[in-house]
């Protein structure tokens, strides 16, 4: 199709469109014909097939040689490779020539630039339905003028759609990539894949995190444990340390009463710091949780100031109950505390002068007898077993060999010694008349079958004064009174009803020789003995008229 041969004598296209524009390019018989005659049909056929088509100008044309001027027109061409690819081909419809104008005397420029905007209009309609740029003549031209030696055409894209405040947008957001991903409304999807696609790795993340949280827990509560940082240090809390307690029992204690968390780390570290299993001292404490595991086993094995030094006497021939009184409104200890010590903590295993529980049923208080009296410094706010321990100690020291070796030889132990002595301090009304009463007293519990009743108003009172003052089950009052009444009970009471001296000790330990079986006393606490009932008798009347008289 490079040449017309109907009516255009034989002229191709090309040579018609320029001759149209005004430029003559050749002559009818010129040198075209030749370079046409030059060329076989089958170049014109690969000329077709490789995309030149007839918008194409022929090589050299015969003008050049002559040296007419040469007027060269943008190449178009009958595929377009870059819009429709390597493997579309127009058919020769879509690009045939436009018709010949009415006159028969050349073209119709009208119809050729009606024709090409048609191509184009076409070009771009698809180009558009398939998603692809839109490409003008400028492109074409550029593409189709390359330079042979070029590897790549070079080709400018022009984005209609595009405007420079779209690029200057879109350059800000990727700029601002972190903070856009945050606020993009899909998010939240994006995340939910990033954990399905990672979710084993955070898994294992987690369950590290978790790990490390546990065992940093643990570590901070096991440390706090020795330093007790951030602990209540106001709310004080009972503990009781039982007999022959080592350091695992100190620290059950210790954790059972909430004062520690951590059992295992505590023990580990006392048996470190080189406490041995040795030396506790049972009784109850009071601790507050921020004074530190190791504190507290140091306050059960010793005892320790926790406040200004209070010096307290306690005289002779009080109770015990009268003496925990004095020392709770000293603020050295609460009573309460003191009772639950006496009750609960068997000091027998500590002093072996301290009877057993079981040899004591029925008794009020097991160490009545025994809070020798004396002058103390305490500290206040001290630790009831600690405050016992005092006393108790104070007597071990009083109690000398020579008073074990006097015992035993009466045939009586300490504590029916002491008893013995409770009543002498009870009865006599100075310490010149103790051992004149523990002279009879002797003499009773020697003649047993003779006089088996004692007959002491202060073992009477004892229970109707002190006892039942704490005491309110009518059924437990009568118990205790045939207990320690010596009007109803034979021979000494079950306890002591009050706290000997010294002298009341060595008068029941070294008692006056003499006959007498019966003493009693006048309002002005004279002493009256007698040997018989007959006597005693006279004396009774004799101190009713003293008493009448007074």
């Amino acid at each position: 199709m490079d040449k017309f041969s109907d009516g255009f004598s034989n002229k191709s296209y090309e040579d018609l469109l320029n001759e149209y524009s005004g430029e003559s390019l050749t002559s009818k018989t010129g040198n075209r014909s030749d370079a046409n005659k030059s060329e076989s049909p089958k170049e014109t056929v690969r000329k077709k097939e490789t995309g030149n088509d007839i918008y194409s100008k022929s090589p050299k044309s015969s003008s050049r040689a002559a040296g007419k001027p040469v007027i060269e027109t943008p190449r178009r061409s009958t595929s377009a490779p870059s819009a429709y690819g390597n493997s579309h081909r127009q058919s020769a419809k879509d690009f045939a020539p436009p018709a010949r104008s009415e006159t028969g005397s050349g073209l119709n420029l009208r119809e050729i630039k009606s024709f090409d905007e048609e191509i184009n209009a076409k070009r771009n309609s698809y180009q558009k339905a398939n998603g692809q740029p839109k490409i003008n003549d400028t492109m074409e031209f550029k593409k189709n003028s390359a330079p042979k030696t070029a590897k790549k055409p070079v080709i400018e894209k022009v984005f209609s759609n595009e405007t420079s405040a779209n690029i200057k947008k879109k350059a800000l957001n990727i700029k601002k990539k972190g903070s856009s991903f945050l606020n993009s409304p899909n998010k939240k999807a994006s995340v939910i894949n990033a954990l399905k696609v990672n979710k084993n790795i955070f898994i294992g993340l987690a369950a590290c995190l978790a790990v490390s949280i546990i065992i940093s827990c643990f570590l901070i509560s096991c440390v706090n444990d020795v330093l007790a940082i951030g602990r209540d240090g106001e709310t004080s809390v009972e503990v009781v340390l039982p007999n022959n307690a080592d350091t695992n029992t100190a620290i059950n204690v210790l954790k059972d009463s909430g004062l520690i968390k951590n059992k295992l780390f505590c023990t580990v570290f006392i048996k470190a710091m080189g406490y041995s299993d040795k030396n506790y001292l049972p009784g109850v404490y009071y601790f507050t949780e921020n004074m530190g595991v190791e504190k507290m086993i140091k306050r059960f094995k010793t005892s320790s100031t926790r406040g200004a030094l209070i010096s307290i006497t306690i005289p002779e021939g009080y109770t015990m109950d009268k003496i925990f009184e004095r020392l709770e409104k000293n603020n050295i200890c609460t009573a309460s505390a003191l009772y639950k010590t006496v009750n609960e903590v068997d000091f027998s295993a500590e002093y072996d002068f301290i009877p057993s529980a079981d040899s004591k049923k029925g008794c009020y208080h097991i160490l009545e007898g025994y809070f020798f009296p004396a002058t103390y410094e305490f500290e206040q706010g001290a630790d009831p077993a600690t405050v016992v321990r005092a006393f108790l100690n104070a007597f071990k020291q009083h109690w000398t060999e020579d008073y074990a070796k006097q015992a035993e030889e009466l045939g009586m132990s300490v504590d029916d010694v002491i008893n013995l002595a409770s009543i002498i301090e009870k009865e006599g009304a100075n310490a010149s008349q103790f051992a004149q009463i523990s002279s009879v007293l002797h003499n009773r519990l020697n003649r047993s079958g003779l006089y088996p009743l004692l007959g002491c108003n202060s073992t009477r009172d004892y229970v109707s004064n002190t006892i039942a003052a704490r005491v309110t089950s009518k059924s437990e009052l009568n118990e205790y009174i045939s207990n320690y009444n010596t009007y109803e009970r034979e021979g000494l009471p079950v306890g002591a009803i009050c706290n000997p001296g010294t002298m009341a000790i060595e008068a029941a330990l070294y008692p006056e020789n003499s006959q007498y079986y019966f003493f009693a006393h006048d309002n002005k606490k004279n002493i009256y003995l007698a040997e018989t009932m007959e006597q005693h008798e006279a004396n009774l009347r004799k101190i009713a008229q003293v008493n009448a008289q007074t």
